[in-house]
């Protein structure tokens, strides 16, 4: 008898085929990798019962000058606050927003591949979908949409009556793209005023004044590259300006002139608006065809799930991909849609920057904010709900369905993979009280072209012996877990002997 480690190394690998990721994990929903063992990911509790207006894409959160909670949501429609545990609609009055059910409009497919009259399913050209920009000024929201072009300002009544509903900075530019505030208070219009190179900036700690003079800090430059300015992330003592080739760093170079810009990367777009994450370390993001980080100079991210994400993104819907921070964990998230999905991110890939692993899995969500001024992370789904995450068990989450947390392997040989050996049982490294739940199946071959046996499956006995009876010479492996119990998996081994070369 020989006991053979089976389990492989922690984190997911999509790049190629399941044959040339052998002995890898190749599938899986609902997981992440901690500490090397493979454990669900945490679920979701609904933060208002009812679902907001439009599919969300933008979310912000942080606190009054009292402490208390602010969370701004943006979706394709309205834009809503929660404060005080109240859910208000702070819509601005003539906001320009981004309803319509077909944005990709009529005629913008092949001529003659789909009806008269209908508007086309599927489309070459890249769905335009508009964004959200939002930062506080002190305790006072601001924000921008990008297809409205307006910077507003919603105050809460910390100090006095919160507004109704959120009204135009006086003065501020219009036709701007984005808005974000400095580290020296200044309040920033990316694309501003039309002039898709232009940003532009108040004086300072004062956002009505607009106006450059010497006797002031306003003032305006232009982007050195080509392409639009679309959007701003500030990192450490700088903003980082996106536009549609690369990035440009704007940093603060004090009087006579303010702010100075430079060329900080070339052709490293993010695919969306939505992707950039800051860790307050580096920034990350997904591009049209890699991931990349920014820590004071672009690298390419190298991503072991990069086929998968890659080659199923849903082109002319790209606009809804989106990333967020779950900094508990360590991870980043970003979502995008697949298949018939066009303005619904339907997949996500997690990278747990702290160990260099990859997760996938299916879920519908649009936009996420950090844990921060709030308990747990926050996110929106196409739906208009809004969801605390890692807030409570799989098995009380909304929407769930019947999805599963699972990890499958690609295939993994047994010994020398030259004989054919026979399993006896299957013995986990952790006792079985810390695999409540969890079974486990296989497929075996004979020959990597041979026919596929299911065997299993298989449930962790009390004593941590699982009888598992089957002859094989090389297997692929699922894992699946219980949606209402933690667990953890860590190295399984099988007690085999060896059966012979036929």
């Amino acid at each position: 008898m020989a006991l053979f480690p089976i389990t492989p190394p922690a984190g997911i690998v999509k790049n190629g085929t399941d044959y040339a990721n052998k002995g890898r994990w190749v599938d899986g929903d609902l997981v992440r990798f901690e500490n090397g063992y493979l454990k669900p990911i945490g679920g979701w509790d609904k933060l208002k019962a009812a679902a907001l207006d439009g599919a969300i894409i933008g979310l912000y959160s942080y606190k009054d000058n009292t402490g208390e909670n602010i969370l701004a949501v943006g979706t394709r429609e309205k834009v809503y606050v929660l404060y005080k545990n109240v859910w208000d609609d702070i819509t601005p009055s003539g906001f320009v927003n981004d309803a319509s059910d077909d944005p990709l409009g009529f005629g913008a497919y092949i001529y003659g591949e789909e009806d008269y009259g209908d508007a086309r399913s599927q489309s070459g050209l890249v769905l335009q979908a508009g964004y959200f920009s939002f930062d506080n000024w002190g305790e006072d929201l601001v924000f921008t949409f990008s297809k409205d072009g307006k910077i507003y300002k919603w105050q809460p009544n910390s100090g006095g009556t919160a507004d109704t509903i959120a009204t135009p900075v006086t003065n501020a530019p219009v036709g701007n793209l984005s808005t974000l505030v400095t580290n020296e208070r200044h309040l920033v219009a990316i694309g501003s005023a039309s002039d898709p190179r232009k940003v532009a900036w108040s004086n300072r700690e004062d956002r009505n004044n607009w106006t450059s003079k010497a006797t002031n800090t306003a003032g305006d430059l232009q982007i050195p590259t080509g392409g639009r300015a679309l959007f701003g992330v500030k990192y450490r003592s700088d903003v980082i300006i996106f536009s549609d080739t690369g990035i440009n760093r704007m940093f603060y170079a004090g009087s006579p002139f303010v702010y100075g810009i430079a060329d900080a990367g070339t052709n490293c777009k993010s695919i969306s608006s939505r992707t950039v994450v800051s860790t307050g370390n580096f920034l990350a993001w997904m591009g049209e065809n890699a991931f990349y980080i920014y820590d004071g100079s672009v690298k390419e991210l190298p991503c072991e799930v990069h086929d998968y994400v890659f080659d199923n993104i849903n082109v002319p819907g790209r606009g809804a991909c989106w990333g967020g921070h779950n900094s508990n964990f360590n991870e980043i998230w970003w979502g995008f849609p697949s298949g018939d999905s066009q303005y619904t991110s339907n997949k996500y890939v997690i990278w747990n920057y702290n160990t260099n692993v990859w997760s996938i899995g299916s879920m519908d969500r649009g936009a996420w904010v950090d844990q921060g001024a709030f308990t747990y992370p926050i996110a929106g789904d196409s739906l208009g709900f809004v969801y605390e995450h890692e807030s409570t068990t799989l098995s009380n989450s909304p929407d769930l369905g019947t999805a599963v947390p699972f990890a499958t392997s690609g295939p993994i040989q047994i010994g020398n993979g030259d004989n054919y050996v026979q399993c006896n049982q299957i013995l986990p490294d952790e006792e079985a009280n810390t695999l409540p739940g969890v079974t486990l199946s296989f497929k075996g071959k004979f020959t990597p072209l041979g026919p596929t046996t299911d065997f299993g499956s298989f449930t962790f006995e009390s004593d941590g012996y699982t009888d598992a009876r089957f002859t094989a010479r090389q297997v692929q492996m699922t894992v699946t877990g219980s949606t209402d119990q933690d667990f953890q998996v860590g190295n399984i081994r099988l007690d085999v002997k060896n059966r012979g070369k036929r």
